[in-house]
Formats: C-alpha cells, sequence, structure tokens
C-alpha cells in the first residue's frame, strides 16, 4: 500500500498552476491512499482542491471541512473551509472525526479516520493538520495524544497509521516523546528530511507517516520512499509550500502488502 501525505496549501500562490502540478506529481507515485491537509474548498462547491485531484486521479475521495473563513481564491474573496481529505484507491469502510483539543487564536482542529480495505487486513488511517502556534508545543502534544487515545480505545489491535502535517519535527518533545515511548514509530527514523522551508529560511521536517505500535493483533511496517513533490514542475511551479512524504506499508511477518 503506497501511502502519500501532503499539506496543500490551501489557495495560496498560483493555485491552478500548483493544482495541476499536483495531480502530476500524484500520479507519478501511483499512491494507493492520499492524505491532504489544508484542503481548500469555496462555500459554492466552484473550488474544491482534493475533489479535483480525486477526478483528475480517478480516486475515491472522502472529505471533513474545518476552519472556516473569508480567504482570496484567484480574484475572489469567498467563504471558504481549509480541511482534511483522504483520497484512496478502494471505497473507504468507514470515517470518524474527532475534534481534537484547540485554542481560539489557532481556530478548530479535527482528526480523520478512515478505514480502508486490504487483501491482508483493512487499516486504519488517520490525518491530522495540528496547532501551528509557536507558543503551543503541549497543545500540539494533547492533540497528538487525543487521537492515539481515541484509536486506542476504538480498535486497540487493529493496525493504524498516522500522518500529515504535525508543525512538528521528531527532535521537538511534543513529538519525540511518544517515539521514544515506543507508542509511535516513525516510518522515517534515521533518516534526514526536510519537508517545508519557514518564513526565517530554515528547513523544517513537520511532515509524517507514523505506525501506532498495537496492544496486540498485527503490526505494520513502512519502508520510507523518501519526500515527493518537492521540486518545481517543467513550468516552475512547485506543487505546495510543503513537499510531501511517500511510503510503502505492508505487514512484515508475511510481507504481504496491505493493498493489490
Amino acid at each position: 500500500m503506497r501511502l502519500v501525505s501532503l499539506n496543500t496549501w490551501k489557495a495560496e500562490g498560483d493555485y491552478p498552476r500548483r493544482v495541476h502540478a499536483m495531480v502530476g506529481g500524484l500520479a507519478a507515485l501511483s499512491a494507493d491512499a492520499i492524505a491532504l491537509q489544508e484542503d481548500l474548498r469555496s462555500a459554492d462547491g466552484l473550488t474544491h482542491t482534493a475533489l479535483a485531484l480525486a477526478r483528475a486521479l480517478r480516486m475515491h475521495l472522502s472529505w471533513v471541512p474545518a476552519r472556516p473563513k473569508l480567504r482570496t481564491v484567484g480574484l475572489r474573496r469567498t467563504p471558504t473551509t481549509s480541511g482534511l481529505a483522504v483520497l484512496s484507491r478502494q471505497p473507504l469502510l468507514e470515517q470518524r472525526v474527532l475534534v481534537l483539543p484547540q485554542d481560539a487564536r489557532d481556530g478548530e482542529r479535527l482528526a480523520q479516520c478512515v478505514r480502508l480495505p486490504g487483501p491482508a487486513g483493512d487499516w486504519w488511517l488517520v490525518n491530522l493538520h495540528l496547532t501551528h502556534l509557536s507558543d503551543r508545543a503541549d497543545l500540539r502534544r494533547e492533540q497528538l495524544a487525543a487521537a492515539l487515545a481515541a484509536m486506542d480505545g476504538a480498535d486497540p489491535a487493529r493496525p493504524v497509521v498516522l500522518c500529515g502535517d504535525l508543525n512538528a519535527g521528531p527532535e521537538d518533545e511534543e513529538l519525540a516523546g511518544f517515539l521514544r515511548e515506543g507508542r509511535l514509530i516513525d516510518a522515517f527514523a534515521g533518516r534526514t528530511k526536510a519537508t517545508h522551508v519557514d518564513a526565517a529560511g530554515h528547513a523544517r521536517n513537520l511532515d509524517h507517516i507514523l505506525l501506532r505500535r498495537p496492544a496486540g493483533g498485527r503490526t505494520l511496517a513502512a519502508e520510507p520512499v523518501g519526500v515527493v513533490l518537492d521540486r518545481p514542475d517543467a513550468r516552475g511551479v512547485r506543487p505546495s509550500d510543503h513537499s510531501g512524504v511517500c511510503a510503502d506499508l505492508c505487514f512484515p511477518e508475511s510481507g504481504s502488502p496491505l493493498a493489490a
């Protein structure tokens, strides 16, 4: 099962050309599941990043609106949401939406939890975009803990993959604690990667694919493919201000991939 996670940067920059670049980059990867953050949708439905990608890639779409706000889309100022979406080759089996702890300065933060089928067993994908507030590392930890607790309580044995823009690196305590305790496994452990350049010009490792270590049942292994959609296309347009991350998932005891 090839999984890609990408923050799509709402409708910033040259949005129409960026969507075209995203389609090309994602099509080349032949991903089985794609988790999107900052999925821009206008209230009138005329603009919707995830829907445009799903149609172009011929994939099933599940999306969750969040963070309503007036934003500029092209030449118009219009009500929009910046939510979460999952594209999948196979229809999803179930979706749950979890409201995460939040700060009024930041607005709502959600976890999109979808259960997907695979010939070796179905599994959960938890799509996250944690708070960006620089002074709320504690809140990011609370949000990640809430998502983990929800999955532990609802389905403790089934494989769970968490991914998305966590606004934290594996060295930051809000994420490092879970890795150190063994509750989460970083698909890119031991590899250097950067997925975003901040306003100060610093390369940051903010986008992740993480495996939950289950209390029982079968676990997953991830083979990192790498940082993806990180270069301009032929027109010189980057797909987003974040690069994507990509990994192949399987059950290690059988070597069986999760999807055909």
